[in-house]
């Protein structure tokens, strides 16, 4: 835990942003090169699907774990460690590309090697942020991480990706290796203590009883609960759709590798207006309701992609996708960062991420499945009515309490 949390014009944070900004540049062309090379290895759209299975699958397992391990060591050093080492992975996948060793098994075997080292990302930067920001600040530091994300993975970097994907297979994966070496030693310079606040402890724990404890505090908080499950159905009605939207994009649409890099970074504009007026949404509506309304808005956006074949209202349904999919995010975070204690942030947090990745592995499953029996529009059918399902969960409302004691709004 760091000395005091600050604003989000702090130094400690601008170190965050700046770290998620380069390795968010690397995974937006990623997004791009590597599906585009998997659909250079094979055609099967089981098995183009199948690469999400492959990356969601270890994340699913490792999840709960990974948050008891970021309750247990620094936190700030985890993700230096594991930033360092998807550089080292993704440097390795180089090598086999330009050796013409590589194959569509050898992209699954490090895509799920990729999927447990980014759980470890992931928990540990949720858990890193509380202890920069003050409570009150949450959502805006969640939208400003947003922001830069949109800008980077979902503007800046997927043109990038196909153009480098143009001039050199390997060229892409490359840069996204690099990104995360940098992304790493901007996170050693952190400073602060980062180390989780175990002083209730009187006796050391095994890794079975900080799991349990975790778990407890879930299933024993209604609201939680139900933002896990939430977050479910929404993963699940995401990743059906994009496990083959490569497919769809070139085959259905007919757009190039350029065309289909050039319309995901106009549909992230999207993105960037929802890591805009998320903030505002989630303080003159409440997380509830604000999440309701981009659920809804989600379901929407995926009825009309299911009947469109025009590639300007693919576009332009993708980025009103993106709009919600970033404002939902940012309550999401904002509101379970609230009411999380920091001591159990990373394993109840991991926990609820178990659910978030259970639907990307269901998701992707039935994304391949769908498509590959009914047609690759049919996928963004079952998308849609999953987000509906989802607009109508009840969220266990009630009145959040920060943690300084001051009761926050109730969040409906």
């Amino acid at each position: 835990m760091s000395t005091s949390p600050a604003s989000v014009g702090g130094a400690e944070y601008r170190k965050l942003l700046a770290g998620s900004a380069v390795s968010n540049l690397g995974d937006g062309i990623s997004f791009i090169a590597i599906p585009l090379l998997a659909a250079t290895l094979t055609s099967s759209p089981e098995l183009v699907a199948g690469l999400s299975f492959a990356y969601s699958l270890p994340r699913l397992v490792m999840s709960s774990f990974s948050g008891v391990i970021a309750d247990r060591v620094d936190r700030r050093r985890l993700m230096v460690v594991v930033n360092a080492a998807r550089g080292l992975m993704l440097f390795a996948l180089v090598a086999s590309v330009v050796s013409d060793s590589s194959s569509i098994w050898m992209l699954y075997a490090v895509y799920g090697a990729l999927g447990l080292l980014e759980t470890l990302a992931d928990t540990s930067a949720f858990t890193v942020l509380p202890s920069i920001v003050r409570p009150e600040e949450l959502a805006r530091a969640n939208g400003r991480l947003a922001t830069a994300q949109t800008l980077f993975d979902e503007i800046a970097g997927p043109p990038l990706g196909g153009l480098l994907f143009g001039v050199a297979v390997a060229v892409p994966i490359a840069a996204d290796a690099t990104s995360f070496v940098v992304a790493a030693l901007l996170f050693s310079w952190l400073r602060g203590r980062f180390q989780p606040d175990r002083e209730r402890a009187t006796t050391a724990t095994t890794l079975r009883h900080d799991l349990g404890e975790g778990l407890r505090y879930l299933f024993g908080n209604p609201t939680l609960l139900s933002l896990a499950a939430s977050g479910f159905l929404s993963t699940l009605a995401y990743m059906a759709p994009f496990s083959v939207l490569v497919l769809f994009a070139t085959k259905t649409v007919g757009l190039t590798a350029t065309e289909y890099g050039i319309a995901l970074t106009i549909s992230a504009l999207g993105s960037l207006i929802g890591s805009v007026v998320a903030e505002r949404l989630d303080a003159r509506l409440g997380s509830a309701t604000a999440m309701r309304v981009m659920l809804v808005l989600g379901a929407a956006a995926f009825a009309v992609l299911a009947i469109s074949t025009s590639a300007v209202l693919v576009t332009a349904m993708l980025a009103v996708y993106f709009l919600h999919t970033t404002v939902w995010s940012i309550c999401f975070a904002s509101w379970r960062q609230r009411l999380i204690p920091n001591e159990l942030l990373g394993r109840v947090g991991g926990a609820m991420r178990t659910f978030n990745l259970l639907g990307l592995v269901l998701g992707s499953v039935a994304g391949g499945l769908i498509a590959g029996r009914i047609g690759l529009q049919a996928p963004f059918w079952f998308g849609a009515a999953t987000l509906v399902v989802a607009a109508v969960l009840p969220l266990g409302e009630r009145a959040v309490r920060d943690t300084d004691g001051q009761s926050g709004r109730v969040l409906a």
